[in-house]
């Protein structure tokens, strides 16, 4: 591949050159109708290179096959080919060294645009070596009006999001930030790792994210040259092992201070943090932060963990997002949706299960009750559904669980035990004597301390029948988990629904 795409091109221009596109087969890194997102480094222009997942390289052209050059340094990368807005099913893995990768192949004849986008951090250098297309390159899409910068940890980094048990790959595109920023049609900026804290973990915090371009090496008077109208920051779970509240606190602080420093006034600050998972969590007072730091453009947004002591799947991913853009509308209601949901909401509104006729599933596969993985058959078949289209069927002994907030509001607070739930089910047994089972359990404020539980069991016929079952809530509950179990023969289970009454 040439150095440069131009070489063989002879363009003469006297005063102004219009040019609709470049008829090149080899295109340079450097190539102007090739638009870069994220914080690469063009110290050589010809060949670029990128640390931070989340950032991409997008072009338009008119051909039908796209292939590109990487040096990927020392370990594999995963990364996502979108086509004319369409991300591709399987990721694309790229291996240490040079090598070329087929980005797209035997697309209709005409004009299409492709996104390389990168999903993991590996703290490694990726370097782009150029383009070999079989048509022409046009001059690329605009570039969105709005733009938005996360800085944060695991959560932000999408650690785990292939899988409901912690394990398996990480990712980012299906992670929250990239979800909302394709839902406000932005662009976007994602500095995050595992790990990180606000500061003093070595490279791995937020105020060291703010002034690196390769997260190893920081420079204060770096500037990535991207103006941001939203930042959003999701850190200082991992801070409460090693700090007290008061020395978190003022590291929320240097962190809006350090921002501003590097990007002015105007730029909406979000504090971002969970709450419902450890009586010391940092979102018991970043609202006070928020007060304390007397910043109209600064605001805390808190959102549920409704799921395991693990790392969200996209499909908690997906609940994250939804709230988040729920914040973003109420601070300016400019930043409204403007691309549909990708994933259906993954949090349970208003006391009711996500996705209780399990219609919907998570591009990996999860459906919102965890586990997928431990035999559960989803199954598609209207004509057979109770509700809809898709059912689950359990053998004995397997069951699958969706925690929900208890006091049905998304916002930080336990039950008073005036609460009343009621459940109800579409079941049936695929053979007669099949047992169903609904467990509800009840959970504080820190993470994986379930307990009280109250099991209702059906005797269920082999024709779809409701059953309901009516619990009445624990004082001092943050989190609902209410599990379907097959306690004998095989189960089917549709149309789940849960009504809240009181607080």
């Amino acid at each position: 591949m040439k150095a440069n795409g131009l070489s063989n091109v002879l363009i003469l221009c006297l005063g102004v050159c219009f040019a609709p596109y470049i008829s090149a087969a080899e295109i340079s890194p450097d190539n102007t109708n090739i638009q870069y997102h994220g914080r690469w480094n063009f110290d050589a222009p010809a060949a670029p290179w990128v640390v931070w997942q989340g950032s991409s390289i997008v072009v338009r052209f008119d051909g039908t096959k796209i292939t590109g050059a990487f040096d990927v340094s020392t370990r594999k990368k995963q990364y996502r080919v979108v086509v004319d807005g369409v991300p591709n099913a399987e990721r694309l893995y790229m291996v240490p060294g040079p090598g070329t990768y087929t980005l797209a192949e035997n697309l209709v004849p005409g004009v299409h645009t492709v996104e390389l986008f990168q999903e993991t951090f590996t703290s490694n250098k990726t370097t782009f070596r150029g383009l070999e297309i079989d048509g022409k390159l046009l001059p690329p899409p605009a570039r969105p009006e709005l733009r938005i910068e996360f800085f944060g940890d695991s959560n932000m980094d999408g650690t785990s999001l292939y899988s409901e048990k912690n394990t398996g790959d990480s990712g980012t595109y299906y992670a929250y930030p990239a979800m909302v920023t394709r839902m406000l049609g932005a662009e976007m900026h994602l500095e995050a790792l595992g790990g990180a804290t606000l500061a003093d973990r070595g490279d791995n915090n937020v105020r060291d994210f703010i002034f690196s371009e390769n997260f190893r090496d920081q420079d204060a008077r770096y500037r990535s040259g991207f103006k941001p109208h939203i930042i959003v920051v999701n850190a200082g779970a991992n801070d409460i092992n090693g700090a007290d509240e008061n020395t978190i606190r003022q590291r929320y602080k240097d962190v809006v201070s350090d921002l501003r420093g590097v990007y002015g006034p105007d730029p909406h600050i979000v504090l971002m943090n969970a709450y419902g998972w450890d009586v010391k969590e940092p979102a018991n007072y970043s609202p006070d932060v928020v007060k304390e730091i007397g910043d109209p453009n600064v605001t805390a947004f808190l959102y549920a963990w409704l799921w395991e002591k693990w790392h969200g799947s996209q499909w908690e991913h997906s609940g994250e997002a939804q709230m988040l853009m729920d914040h973003l509308a109420s601070v300016n209601p400019e930043w409204k949706r403007v691309n549909p949901v990708e994933i259906v909401d993954g949090f349970g509104r208003n006391g009711d299960f996500a996705n209780g006729s399990f219609e919907y599933q998570a591009p990996f596969g999860a459906y919102g009750w965890r586990y997928m993985e431990d035999g559960v058959e989803r199954i598609k078949d209207s004509a057979k559904a109770a509700h809809g289209d898709y059912f689950i069927r359990l053998d004995a002994g397997e069951f699958v669980h969706q925690p929900t907030d208890a006091t049905g509001d998304l916002l930080p607070g336990a039950t008073d035990g005036t609460e009343t739930y009621t459940i109800t089910a579409s079941i049936r047994g695929t053979a007669p004597g099949a047992q169903a089972q609904v467990i509800t359990e009840f959970q504080g404020q820190q993470i994986w301390t379930r307990a009280n539980a109250v099991t209702a069991t059906f005797d269920v016929t082999t024709d779809w029948e409701e059953y309901s079952t009516t619990v009445k809530s624990v004082a001092g509950t943050w989190t609902l988990f209410n599990t379907l179990k097959a306690s004998k023969g095989t189960v089917e289970f549709d149309d789940v629904r849960m009504g809240l009454v009181g607080n």
